[in-house]
């Protein structure tokens, strides 16, 4: 599945309902367009009547998945990125490691314990056996877990870069953007170059001479 990061800013048009029963919603940006939005993980507060800022990824089908939220109006932000994977990494990877341990530690001092031509030395066989059938599987699933959480904690990480990156140039871009005008409008002439006359604030049009600047 492609996916490629954007940012989206507009109002929330329509709330849709999700095969998922996720949220999702449409999205009118600020050049008029509706964009299919969701989100994933967790479910953000949205109102119709607030100016957001989504950060997020496009997905195949030109669908949103929104990471992150910034509501201008309110001046909030919510991060939706779903963390859920730190701890199951932990705890299987804690698993992984007693259980391989465990192991080696048996098959290695087990021997010792019952040694060969003991009365004992047939139970130690059968323990034997018993432990290749159900620790070896239970390891092979738990570091495979674990290496699955792994791929997903950095799939993760790497996101929450992407989005960060985003978020400075969004806001270098509306930084720029906010000075340009106030350059323009401490430059803009108080008087007509035409006439010379004195000019209203804001007059697109000289009262005197009736020229357009």
């Amino acid at each position: 599945m492609s996916v490629r990061t954007a940012v989206l800013e507009g109002r929330v048009k329509q709330f849709v309902k999700s095969e998922s029963g996720n949220l999702a919603f449409m999205l009118e940006d600020n050049q008029g367009n509706v964009q299919y939005c969701f989100s994933a993980g967790n479910k953000p507060m949205l109102s119709s009547s607030d100016n957001f800022v989504l950060f997020g990824s496009y997905l195949s089908g030109n669908k949103f998945r929104v990471s992150f939220v910034l509501n201008k109006t309110k001046n909030t932000e919510e991060n939706l990125i779903d963390t859920k994977f730190d701890w199951t990494y932990k705890v299987s990877l804690v698993l992984a490691i007693l259980v391989t341990c465990g192991l080696l530690l048996y098959l290695i001092f087990g021997p010792l314990l019952f040694p060969y031509g003991s009365y004992n030395y047939v139970y130690s066989i059968i323990i034997t056996i018993m432990s290749l059938v159900f620790l070896v599987p239970t390891m092979i699933i738990l570091w495979v877990l674990t290496a699955f959480f792994s791929k997903s904690r950095k799939k993760g990480s790497k996101l929450e870069r992407e989005i960060l990156k985003l978020k400075e140039m969004y806001s270098n871009k509306a930084s720029s953007t906010s000075t340009r005008k106030t350059v323009d409008t401490i430059t803009k002439p108080n008087f007509c170059p035409n006439c010379g006359g004195k000019l209203p604030a804001g007059a697109k049009f000289c009262p005197n001479c009736g020229s357009e600047f």
